[in-house]
């Protein structure tokens, strides 16, 4: 036995060498390749690669900070105000002759955010250079973004799927109940529908309502827009996609062929046709294939050429991406502490005037966002004016954080408002009756045992939950009715927890100005008294030592996406979870998880769009 301990010992602690020394070969292939990994440069003449991954987002997702050090990112997503600035860039650079946009790997993106790199495409569209776009076949958010381009390429048996927006979720009340599931919801607002799908198994009237208004709204918006880039009607392109089997009919199946006859795209043909097109455009002459540069590498050289002078006063930029939290959160989550922090440094830089909070939030915990508006509030006090700028959805928590700003400009897409609360608490006790699991005990006082899921909810405390919700539900009502210059009862009234549209917005009085970040950062130095001269200096969290050393070896957070997803392929419970159909079903059950109000009382906003 005791040789057998001894042995067993030997093993271990051999294990543990092993893991050590992997560690230290990791690190030590990780200082090498941060100092020989080459940098990139650019050729004399070449075509600008806008190539963006998973979905475009304000700021790239981090791993939690109880995560590996080296965790990957979860999906593939591409920093929008990357693309944007390589585009704005490019547009003036001689050594750039064209843009090509390849979208194959472009997921589902709002149409706030494609408004936004669509209208950069065409910014240096008005350069005269041509942009190029090929594909086999383009979703909905990649024609979007095609349709831009100066000529678009479609492979002669490709498709462009066009659906419209649509609102559609997984109502659960009736699985729980069978599950023995009680789920105790505590909301003010008619149409707050974040927790609907837990005590209904279909979509109220009021959120049908509400759904429809918005979604009419920015059909609306992406018809115009596709009407305006390729030149058609935008009554014909709504009578087309209502009647898409009549049209094909027309051409005998041959979708193509309807394509290009109604102008969708301009050429039938697949990327070398396309590429050389491109060729005749730019006359090019030699012999050898033009050379490309990635947006991001280009980026990179683009921005060591910056002028950037030390004592001009700045204006400074905080991104708010994501569901907010408590405590410090990673990127791609808004922690109240880790934003107040950026708040706070943004206040003791004294070359900072002004500060544009973007915001890109379906809000979260009730207490995290106003532990964030008041630190904008003191930000304001210091002499600081602060815009906030919204991308595609600033609701709830994420108008709470906004409400109090000098000047809150969105986008005519943006989805916001949604001013109001809810509570929700899961209880398991019948599921666990059914079981034979039963829960007994003592405690010193009557609400001891209250918040135990495993034991009934008192009325008392659900009497205090509620309490507590109408609370904070007249705190933000106040909070907007103060910031926006607004009545009280006309806050009241576009209130309980319906979403607007940017434009609906600015008409209520809930948004001041309708345009993107570049329109919100000129009114910032206006306010801050540096319109004439100023730059724009983002205020973040540095990277952790870790995280600069995973950028070195794998790229930016896209590439290290890929690599994840390439080596999770045939992992078939890996497969299982990043299915579409089961995330849908499950989404419900993602506000169980996610959040961590300590008083369970959230302003969030469920937005599938």
């Amino acid at each position: 036995m005791k040789r057998l301990f001894s042995g067993s010992l030997r093993i271990l602690d051999g294990f543990r060498r092993l893991f050590i020394n992997l560690i230290f070969a990791l690190f030590l292939i990780f200082i090498l390749v941060a100092i020989f990994k080459a940098e990139p440069k650019l050729p004399d003449e070449a075509v600008l690669l806008i190539k963006p991954q998973g979905q475009l987002v304000e700021q790239i997702s981090q791993p939690s900070a109880d995560a590996f050090p080296l965790a990957l990112p979860d999906r593939n997503q591409s920093k929008l105000r990357d693309l944007t600035k390589a585009l704005e860039a490019a547009r003036d650079d001689e050594h750039i002759l064209a843009v090509k946009l390849d979208l194959e790997a472009l997921q589902h993106t709002s149409l706030a955010k494609l408004q936004v790199l669509r209208s950069a495409i065409e910014d240096f569209k008005q350069s005269g250079k041509p942009v190029l776009v090929a594909g086999n076949a383009y979703s909905q958010s990649q024609y979007y973004l095609a349709a831009a381009a100066s000529s678009v390429f479609l492979h002669p048996m490709g498709s462009i799927e066009i659906n419209g927006f649509s609102v559609y979720r997984n109502y659960i009340h009736s699985a729980l109940d069978k599950l023995n599931v009680d789920v105790h919801v505590f909301r003010v607002g008619e149409y707050k529908s974040a927790v609907e799908p837990f005590i209904r198994d279909s979509m109220s009237d009021a959120d049908r309502k509400s759904n429809s208004v918005w979604l009419s709204s920015l059909w609306h918006a992406y018809k115009q827009d596709i009407a305006a880039m390729r030149d058609i009607e935008a009554v014909h392109l709504q009578d087309l996609l209502d009647h898409q089997p009549d049209f094909l009919a027309q051409y005998q199946g041959n979708a193509g062929a309807l394509y290009k006859a109604e102008h969708l795209i301009d050429y039938l043909g697949d990327e070398q046709d396309a590429e050389a097109f491109l060729l005749k455009q730019i006359k090019w002459s030699k012999q050898e294939d033009i050379p490309s540069i990635s947006s991001k590498d280009y980026l990179k050289l683009a921005s060591k050429t910056e002028s950037k002078q030390a004592d001009t006063p700045k204006v400074g930029l905080i991104v708010a991406s994501g569901p907010i939290l408590n405590g410090e959160q990673p990127a791609g989550s808004i922690g109240s502490k880790t934003l107040s922090n950026l708040l706070r440094k943004a206040q003791k830089d004294e070359q900072i005037k002004a500060v544009v909070l973007r915001i890109d939030s379906p809000g979260g915990s009730a207490l995290a966002s106003e532990v964030v508006r008041k630190e904008v509030e003191r930000l304001r006090a210091a002499g600081k004016p602060v815009v906030v700028s919204m991308g595609s959805v600033a609701a709830s928590g994420g108008y709470w954080i906004a409400s109090t700003a000098d000047e809150i400009w969105a986008q005519p897409t943006t989805l916001t408002g949604s001013i109001g609360v809810f509570g929700i608490i899961p209880n398991f006790t019948r599921g666990l009756n059914y079981l034979g699991i039963h829960t007994d005990g003592v405690g010193t006082t009557q609400m001891s045992a209250a918040m135990r899921p495993d034991m009934p909810l008192s009325e008392g405390m659900g009497n205090m939950i509620q309490m507590g919700v109408d609370h904070i539900y007249q705190r933000f009502i106040h909070l907007v009715a103060t910031g926006r210059h607004m009545k009280v009862a006309n806050v009241e009234a576009i209130a309980q927890g319906r979403v607007w549209s940017g434009v609906d917005a600015h008409r209520l009085g809930l948004v001041d100005q309708l345009g993107g970040l570049q329109g919100a950062i000129k009114s910032a130095a206006k306010r801050g008294g540096i319109a004439d001269n100023y730059q724009l200096e983002e205020v973040k969290t540095p990277l952790s030592f870790p995280e600069m050393l995973a950028e070195q070896l794998l790229g930016d957070a896209d590439a290290r996406a890929q690599l994840q997803a390439r080596w999770m392929s045939n992992d078939s419970y890996a497969a299982l979870l990043q299915n579409t159909a089961l995330q849908s079903i499950l989404q419900p059950l993602h506000l169980l998880t996610q959040f961590n109000d300590p008083n369970h009382i959230y302003a969030y906003s469920e937005l599938p769009y």
